[in-house]
């Protein structure tokens, strides 16, 4: 079962890099080069956005760049990951690829957060945020991770030669130097990491689970299950009943519920959100057979390949009392302000389920 805290964006990225890395009967291997094609399209989809990503080219060590992506998990925040090289998971769990730079937007998080000061990289302030090397600049965060000596090492060393090839994605030669943090930026690294190389912190999690916003149900689209998107925004400014979990959990818990909403004549919409918990996040199982385990339930139902958007409202859930929540799935009453007035369990009782789905109006 999943602890109950939800995580600032910044550790959680760290924390699935750290804790997807090979692990027991999982092997690195060359994979797969990312085609030209699918190449040009993710460089001019980062294009578009107007900020700059970046790579270590289109290989790295010998390892080819098999994946090059603008996460529109976390949309509309910015995150773009580029893979090299790729990881076997003979396990239970996935694994991550061998070498993975990740770029995102910046976020004033620090709870929760550990590091070590490292002397300037590239011009700009660095240090190991979360056992991951990391650099500011602009007003984005840049990790570089070499999963490959992490049995015999801290891995930072490999992650500070990779610098060196260090380019914005779609340019081909070395940056050489990063444009300075802005100085909001450049402060947060100052908190968060100290301004001594060589020197660690600690950052608690101040005030606990309360402190932080299980409330508010941040903006995502993911893929919908028989085509197109389901995002968020989309449905802004309108109460509706949302079940999350499993694809067995989503599709038992929307048919019970669909006879029970339905009773109210001015009733919200209910939607579904599949999560995987068995599969890996840097190779999904294909929608397709996420459609065949959950079936034709007649109302929207989002695939959340990349689970950032289902483990909101899960560790949300427990966070607020709901500690079946990783286990049971979960579901969330929204009301028109984007804010989750109730998460119930799936058995709760059905006049129960019925009065808080009135109560949304």
């Amino acid at each position: 079962m999943r602890p109950p805290t939800l995580l600032p964006v910044t550790t959680a990225v760290a924390l699935v890099l750290a804790l997807a890395a090979c692990g027991a009967g999982s092997s690195f291997g060359t994979g797969q080069a990312l085609s030209s094609n699918d190449f040009r399209a993710a460089v001019d989809q980062i294009a578009a956005t107007g900020k700059p990503a970046y790579y270590l080219g289109s290989s790295y060590d010998d390892l080819p760049l098999t994946w090059l992506d603008l996460v529109e998990e976390n949309a509309p925040a910015f995150q773009v990951q580029a893979d090299y090289g790729t990881c076997e998971s003979s396990g239970d769990g996935g694994c991550s690829d061998p070498v993975v730079v990740s770029t995102n937007d910046w976020r004033p998080d620090v709870d929760g957060l550990t590091c070590q000061r490292l002397d300037p990289q590239l011009g700009v302030p660095a240090g190991v945020v979360m056992g991951e090397l990391t650099l500011v600049t602009g007003e984005l965060v840049i990790t570089v991770s070499d999963f490959r000596e992490r049995p015999d090492g801290d891995g930072i060393r490999p992650a500070v030669r990779a610098l060196a090839t260090l380019r914005r994605v779609g340019e081909a030669s070395p940056v050489g130097s990063l444009p300075p943090p802005t100085p909001e930026v450049a402060g947060w690294m100052d908190e968060v990491c100290g301004t001594t190389p060589g020197q660690e912190v600690s950052h608690e999690l101040g005030g606990g689970p309360d402190a932080l916003d299980n409330s508010t149900v941040p903006d995502f689209t993911v893929e919908r299950l028989g085509g197109g998107e389901l995002a968020w925004a989309d449905y802004r400014g309108k109460p509706l009943v949302l079940v999350v979990g499993t694809g067995p959990q989503v599709s038992a818990t929307v048919q019970r519920l669909k006879p029970l909403i339905a009773r109210n004549a001015s009733h919200p919409p209910l939607l579904g959100l599949v999560s995987d918990p068995t599969g890996d996040k840097f190779n999904p199982r294909p929608v397709a057979e996420i459609e065949s385990e959950v079936g034709d339930l007649g109302v929207p139902v989002g695939y959340a390949a990349v689970p950032l958007s289902a483990v909101w409202f899960l560790d949300a859930a427990a966070n607020r009392g709901n500690q079946n929540a990783w286990d049971e799935g979960v579901v969330a009453f929204v009301d028109a302000s984007g804010t989750v007035s109730q998460f119930a369990r799936p058995s709760a009782p059905a006049a129960q389920l019925g009065e808080w789905s009135r109560a949304l109006g």
